[in-house]
């Protein structure tokens, strides 16, 4: 579903999750969630579990949590929650975010919003092993084996002779 075919609460959802700081995004999600009530709460947070695969240790009613979690969630990777949720669920927790008292104070601005999406993060890829430029070798697997002289370098002492049972 693209920025056009979106209904209009949720692209003022949108525009509050792509301009406003973590912190004042976290309140506005609370005032919502509460606001919400349990049976709705409880199933934002079986989303939540479902898209995140996080939040096992929440109940319906640590909205703190939640709404961290949902904020987290998309400043990390955005669109994560807005494709995850289904539509109706996205529309009422939308709604009640953008109605909050804290949401309609982060409304400024909306009229001149472009509505473009932040470029996407890739992932970091796994780092180069140097494979032994720092004096460690490596094995095949990755595991690090120190050098023969590592004891003599730490302690000043000759090691100690190996026995053969």
């Amino acid at each position: 579903m693209g920025p056009r075919a979106e209904p209009e609460v949720v692209r003022e959802y949108r525009h509050l999750l792509r301009t406003a700081s973590a912190d004042w995004q976290e309140t506005a999600h609370r005032h919502a969630l509460v606001a919400l009530g349990p049976g709705t709460r409880a199933e934002v947070l079986d989303q939540v579990r479902r898209v995140l695969l996080t939040g096992y240790r929440y109940g319906a009613d640590d909205v703190h949590a939640v709404a961290r979690l949902i904020v987290l969630a998309e400043r990390r990777r955005p669109r994560t929650v807005l494709d995850g949720f289904p539509a109706g669920l996205l529309a009422r927790l939308a709604e009640a975010v953008v109605v909050s008292p804290t949401g309609r104070m982060l409304q400024a601005g909306i009229d001149v919003w472009d509505g473009t999406e932040p470029a996407a993060v890739p992932e970091p890829g796994p780092q180069r092993d140097t494979d032994g430029a720092d004096g460690w070798s490596r094995t095949e697997f990755g595991t690090v084996v120190a050098p023969p002289d590592i004891g003599t370098a730490w302690t000043g002492l000759a090691p100690l002779p190996l026995r053969r049972p």
